[in-house]
């Protein structure tokens, strides 16, 4: 037997043993939906383009060291096909990604991927080990919000880390910058009907001063705000321009009157879409009419992922929006929502309210959702190959 022959019996045997022992595959599952909202606005053609929205990724002890032991993706498994089903899938990162930065602003040696408190923290002041980004790519997320709360809770340097993380991560975002960088906050994603623009602000950060200019300010920065969209919105290049504001007041289901008059400048200054974070449980989905179309409002869409107890809290939505062309621009042809509960057992994960299941732990989160936003659910159903 020559040596040629020997080695290629040699890989025959172990690619046989590999065969036998190789995972089965995981099934592929895709959402359905059944809206029974009337369309927002009328469209001139078929071509649509679907946007999801979740809302605060805010890791707290618990959550995050399940994500350093058992990969994030294991906290919101059940929603990864909404992800993915949509063209275009937003979270808001409420935290800093600063490797080797402590609550003081110090630089020290990395520990890794592990719940330290040291480097790696929860409330009152997050900071994330950079393991989350690529899961949340991997989940089929394409852009994170990081004007909130906490984007300086590493202060301008855990800013400026987080930026270069998401960057090494290949995963777009909005609403910060770096220390003495330009301040455009604008970050464009193509799509099949032309560039949609976001653009994300916060009403805060938790009293530390922005000393470098760094994050986008709803209130503070308002002229700077209006004028951004107007400008986007007169761009023959952007089909779309969707505004993620941090607002409100927390664990309240119903809006602050200062952001819905926001809500209607938005509108009317441009936004084809305004999607709310920050009071950590649902709000309404209104509308704004305005000359170039109806405009959808999500206020608040809740947590996504958090260590936060009781149903409000627990509670997320999924937003989800169809934008189509019209005769002047894109506008949102259909809004509606989907929710999900962080269930606590011996792991934690999101389970969806889907209507091809009885389940009346995530009922509960479904049935909360129509009570604060009626009229809007899609009633999704997965079907898995």
């Amino acid at each position: 037997m020559t040596f040629r022959f020997a080695c290629c019996i040699v890989l025959m045997f172990l690619a046989s043993c590999m065969s036998e022992t190789q995972e089965p595959t995981e099934p592929s599952c895709r959402p359905q939906f059944d809206p029974v909202a009337a369309p927002l606005n009328s469209c001139l053609g078929p071509q649509r383009v679907s946007l999801t929205f979740v809302g605060d990724l805010l890791l707290h002890a618990p959550v995050q060291k399940q994500g350093y032991a058992m990969g994030f993706e294991s906290l919101w498994h059940e929603v990864i096909p909404f992800f993915k089903e949509a063209d275009i899938a937003v979270a808001n990162l409420e935290g800093p990604v600063a490797a080797g930065i402590t609550r003081s602003g110090k630089k020290v040696p990395d520990p890794g991927a592990v719940f330290d408190d040291v480097v790696y923290t929860s409330y009152p002041m997050f900071n994330y080990h950079a393991s989350i980004l690529s899961d949340l790519k991997k989940s089929g997320i394409d852009l994170v919000s990081t004007a909130n709360n906490h984007s300086l809770d590493r202060f301008a340097v855990g800013a400026d880390a987080t930026i270069d993380a998401l960057n090494a991560a290949s995963l777009p975002f909005t609403g910060t910058v770096k220390a003495g960088a330009e301040r455009n906050f604008v970050t464009l994603l193509p799509s099949q009907i032309g560039n949609v623009a976001f653009l994300s602000c916060t009403f805060s950060t938790n009293g530390v001063r922005d000393r470098r200019d760094q994050v986008l300010m709803c209130y503070e920065n308002n002229d700077e705000l209006m004028e951004t969209i107007a400008q986007l919105a007169q761009d023959r290049d952007i089909a779309a321009v969707i505004v993620l504001t941090h607002w409100g007041s927390e664990y309240r289901h119903t809006p602050d009157a200062k952001d819905v008059q926001l809500a209607q400048e938005l509108a009317k200054a441009g936004a084809t879409a305004v999607i709310g974070t920050h009071p950590h449980v649902v709000q309404p989905l209104d509308t704004v009419t305005t000359d170039r179309g109806v405009v959808p409002i999500v206020y608040s869409t809740g947590n996504f992922v958090s260590g936060q107890l009781g149903l409000p809290k627990e509670t997320a939505m999924i937003a989800r929006l169809e934008l189509c062309t019209s005769n002047q621009a894109a506008v949102v042809a259909q809004a509606g929502w989907s929710a999900a509960r962080m269930q606590r057992d011996k792991t934690q994960s999101l389970r969806v309210a889907l209507m091809n299941r009885a389940d009346q732990y995530s009922q509960e989160a479904y049935d909360l959702t129509q009570n604060i936003a009626p009229g809007y659910s899609l009633r999704p159903t997965l079907r898995c190959s």
